[in-house]
């Protein structure tokens, strides 16, 4: 199993340059906006890209969940993770030292401005970095996750150096990732960064618990 994989599916990249180029931002530009949750949707897009080359692209694609315009400036990266909800990637402005990294695997992956679509798993362990001396830009979709029904059951871990979220995280996104592509957990909602409400029957969870708190945390389910 691979991490990057082409989707069947070729973007006109020319408009959608001439348009990022002529937006404003920092790191990251919002593309749409959801009446529900985060992670869960349903997503719209935002009246001032209807019509417009990155609303199509994001008719084409279709709207699956957060649409964001992620930029990295020269020698910058972002700490390495996993997270519950897979990506789309199309690169629009980049250089020949940017890569999107698998940690989990040692693999680098260098994704082309040429209109194609891309579909990243991230149940692995990953980076984005740029290598280069030139900004790059890439519109960046997440795939919605299945809405919560009724109660759920509430995981939360307490306790963690420093570096608690990485530590935890390398261990429960990439569990919440392949459990929710199985069907195991049939619901997941982000309360706050160490507490998920789920659907799933909870002995599912118990080979997760075990090495949260092999590794020092403590974890309560209810």
């Amino acid at each position: 199993m691979t991490m990057l994989t082409k989707i069947n599916l070729k973007l006109d990249i020319e408009p959608i340059i001439d348009q990022v180029n002529n937006l404003t931002f920092e790191k990251s530009l919002v593309l749409n906006y959801t009446t529900g949750t985060l992670l869960n949707g349903p997503y719209f897009t935002k009246s001032e890209f209807i019509n417009t080359p990155l609303g199509y692209a994001l008719e084409q694609i279709g709207n699956l969940g957060e649409a964001r315009l992620l930029k990295l400036n020269s020698a910058e990266s972002y700490t390495a993770h996993a997270d519950p909800d897979d990506r789309i990637h199309v690169a629009i402005t980049t250089n020949p030292y940017c890569y999107l990294i698998d940690l989990s695997n040692t693999k680098l992956y260098h994704i082309p401005v040429d209109g194609s679509v891309w579909h990243m798993n991230t149940e692995f362990m990953h980076v984005a970095a740029n290598f280069g001396g030139r900004e790059r830009i890439h519109l960046n979709i997440r795939k919605a996750l299945p809405a919560v029904q009724g109660e759920g059951v509430i995981l939360s871990i307490e306790g963690g150096d420093f570096d608690w979220k990485q530590e935890a995280y390398a261990t429960i996104m990439s569990f919440f990732n392949q459990a929710i592509k199985k069907g195991f957990i049939t619901g997941f909602e982000k309360i706050s960064d160490r507490q998920v409400r789920l659907n799933c029957n909870v002995e599912i969870l118990k080979p997760c618990v075990t090495e949260l708190e092999a590794k020092g945390f403590k974890v309560q389910l209810k």
